[in-house]
């Protein structure tokens, strides 16, 4: 396998094997807006803030989010400003654009367009990056196996060569809540990562659309080479084991009405070490 699929395919692929009764194409009820998250931050294991991320709704549907991370070697207030900007039609989103808006003017530097079937299940992504002298694409194909497992191929293209390569494929399991549970590869046997889930209410979970995306990616992490599978669907991730990472761990703090109001996140090497402080502020 080439460097580029083998940096794919480590960091994508999950293990796939469990069982459920529940179809992808179904849709959940849509509930009143004050469920919706409109803050969050992100702290460091001595409390200092480092990221700030605010919401913008209409109704259910989703506006933007903006990013927004502090630089302590610099001053609190330099660091890196990110917007992500959504489009719907209908129910479904089907583009998602990043800015950088630390400057101005600000700069378009990623865009991802969602395609879906006649019952609404997602059929493909198409994500552009740019940069000063080229772009690169990266397509993400699906297709539906059973009620709760789903097959992807990915590809990518260079602008500057226009040559399609195929990166990896494999196999995705949900579980009954629509939760991304496990993924395997096809390409690279014994590859594997894995989800374990808590049963309480994700913070993003009414947001109309959010939980028919399977990757997608945000600030300020991208690459070129992969996508991040999309795990705020329904409840809160409470274990994560993804090959040559240290798996995670997260203790949740909820509030009456089943919601996060706090996370901190813990990685497991020699021992479980604070990696950070999670809290969330809703309409």
């Amino acid at each position: 396998m080439n460097k580029l699929a083998l940096g794919l395919v480590c960091l994508m692929m999950v293990l796939f094997s469990c069982s459920s009764d529940s179809s992808e194409s179904d849709s959940p009820p849509i509930v009143a807006s004050s469920g919706l998250v409109n803050k969050i931050t992100q702290s460091d294991p001595d409390g200092k803030l480092l990221v700030t991320t605010t919401f913008l709704y209409n109704g259910n549907k989703i506006v933007s989010e903006s990013w927004k991370q502090n630089s302590f070697s610099m001053g609190t207030d330099v660091g890196y400003s990110y917007r992500v900007d959504y489009t719907y039609t209908g129910n479904l989103i089907t583009n998602m654009k990043v800015s950088n808006i630390f400057r101005a003017p600000e700069r378009l530097v990623m865009s991802t367009n969602f395609a879906y079937d006649s019952n609404e299940n997602l059929i493909s992504s198409v994500r552009e990056q740019y940069f000063d002298s080229f772009k690169m694409t990266l397509k993400i194909s699906y297709a539906k196996i059973d009620n709760n497992t789903q097959e992807f191929k990915i590809f990518t293209i260079d602008s500057r060569d226009n040559i399609e390569i195929s990166s990896a494929s494999g196999k995705i399991v949900f579980d009954i809540n629509k939760n991304i549970l496990k993924m395997g590869s096809i390409d690279m046997a014994g590859s594997f990562s894995s989800f374990e889930y808590d049963s309480k209410s994700n913070p993003k979970k009414n947001i109309i659309g959010f939980n028919k995306i399977i990757y997608f990616d945000l600030p300020p992490n991208f690459s070129v080479i992969y996508s991040k599978p999309h795990l705020d669907r329904s409840n809160n991730i409470l274990k994560t084991n993804i090959p040559g990472y240290y798996p995670t761990s997260n203790q949740y703090t909820y509030n009456a009405d089943g919601y996060p109001i706090e996370n901190k996140e813990y990685a497991n090497y020699n021992g479980a070490k604070l990696n950070a402080t999670y809290q969330y502020f809703y309409q």
